[in-house]
């Protein structure tokens, strides 16, 4: 459990910044899903319009990451995360009042710049100074819950959306950006990055230095960034295809859903176990498990029957697969090279993934169109392999005295 002398402390705050995460990425990433017809019907804008969106929101975290990290190991995250806040709020509001394809792409450099500031990897910075040692285990849990960001935001923007319209839709949630999450943080507290914590705990922390000595580090974060991006270009491109690829197996429209559908509850279970049991492993020999279950589950579908059992099989062990590795990218980069300079490390990190994110969805459309959906799942076995063999290096490298 998180029960600790530390806990009572930060407890209410770290609840609220899971609803800030509900809210922001429900908001923000999840809302053209919804908002996609809507657009359509009053402003023409085809659906790659509309998604293109959530390319520019990625592109975007990807640029001014680096620069975003560097401020957050010399000031913390409380200006920097009540500053995204606003800023998304701004971008909420200006979305409501897009004319068209113009003014609704360019909404969205305004987003991504609130976006980074508030989500990606700062919620993880935040947590990492004030939580020390539990950081493994807090982040879980707050990924667990933002897990449920979809299941309540795309309800919620649909009801909205058919009582008071999109535009209205947009603006009340540009108004709870202020009303909540901009209160929630301002009460994250001043922190004082690298500083040694004070208290019993203390001696417990995560080695400022980390695991990797200084002329390892570099190969180091190339392998991180190549794993991530490689096992990311398929997290992020073949759910968005799911329903697709399970029709073209032979399964019914409403069955490919149903099945698809479970996939949430995958990545939220083994999200679940990697909070309960998880510490007592490295970071990276867990993330290995991901990697080793990813490309089976690919390959497993690409030469299956085609029924509703394989396409169960399928989904739920991909999900647990994505599941578990997403975890693991935003832990490893700290247990690895340590809290000093952690945040301008995740923003560094942040570049090669959101490129590959960004590139993630319309790749695989190209690669459906082009080669069929068993080719498709092949590739994507054979790009998550390569992701295994630089974490396969990465631990021996790391193991190594």
């Amino acid at each position: 459990m998180l029960a600790s002398s530390r806990l009572p402390e930060h407890w209410p705050l770290l609840c609220g910044l899971a609803l800030t995460r509900i809210i922001g990425w429900g908001s923000t990433y999840y809302a053209p899903s919804v908002l996609a017809a809507y657009l359509d019907r009053d402003l023409g804008m085809s659906g790659e319009v509309v998604f293109g969106g959530i390319t520019i929101l990625l592109v975007t975290g990807a640029v001014v990451a680096p620069m975003v990290g560097r401020h957050l190991d010399r000031r913390g995250t409380r200006r920097a995360m009540c500053a995204g806040a606003v800023i998304c709020a701004l971008g909420l509001a200006l979305l409501a009042a897009a004319q068209g394809p113009i003014s609704y792409l360019a909404t969205w450099f305004v987003i991504g710049i609130g976006h980074s500031l508030t989500l990606a990897n700062v919620g993880n910075v935040t947590v990492a100074q004030l939580m020390g040692e539990r950081t493994r285990r807090v982040i879980g849990v707050m990924m667990l819950v933002t897990g449920l960001a979809s299941s309540v935001f795309w309800p919620l923007s649909a009801a909205l959306c058919a009582a008071y319209g999109w535009r209205a839709a947009l603006l009340i949630f540009a108004a709870i950006q202020i009303v909540i999450v901009l209160p929630i943080h301002l009460a994250i507290p001043v922190t004082t990055p690298h500083a040694p914590a004070a208290g019993p705990a203390a001696a417990a922390l995560p080695a400022d230095e980390g695991r990797v000595p200084a002329q390892e580090r570099r190969p180091i974060f190339w392998l991180l960034a190549f794993a991530f991006s490689a096992s990311g270009l398929v997290s992020w491109g073949l759910p968005l295809h799911l329903i697709g690829l399970l029709e073209n197996s032979g399964l019914t429209s409403a069955t490919a859903v149903t099945i698809a559908s479970l996939g949430g509850l995958a990545t939220l279970v083994a999200r679940l176990v990697d909070v309960l049991a998880g510490e007592r492993f490295a970071v990276e020999r867990v993330a290995l498990v991901g990697l080793v279950l990813g490309p089976l589950s690919c390959l497993y579908m690409a030469l299956a029957s085609g029924t509703a059992l394989s396409a169960i099989g399928f989904v739920a062990a991909f999900n647990a697969a994505m599941g578990v590795i997403a975890v693991a990218r935003a832990t490893l980069p700290l247990s690895l090279f340590g809290r000093r300079g952690f945040a301008t490390m995740l923003g560094r990190l942040t570049v090669p993934q959101n490129l590959t994110f960004a590139a993630a969805p319309l790749l695989f459309a190209v690669m459906i169109e082009r080669f069929g959906s068993s080719a498709t799942l092949m590739i994507s076995a054979a790009i998550q392999t390569g992701a295994l063999v630089a974490m396969l290096i990465l631990v021996r490298r790391v193991s190594s005295p």
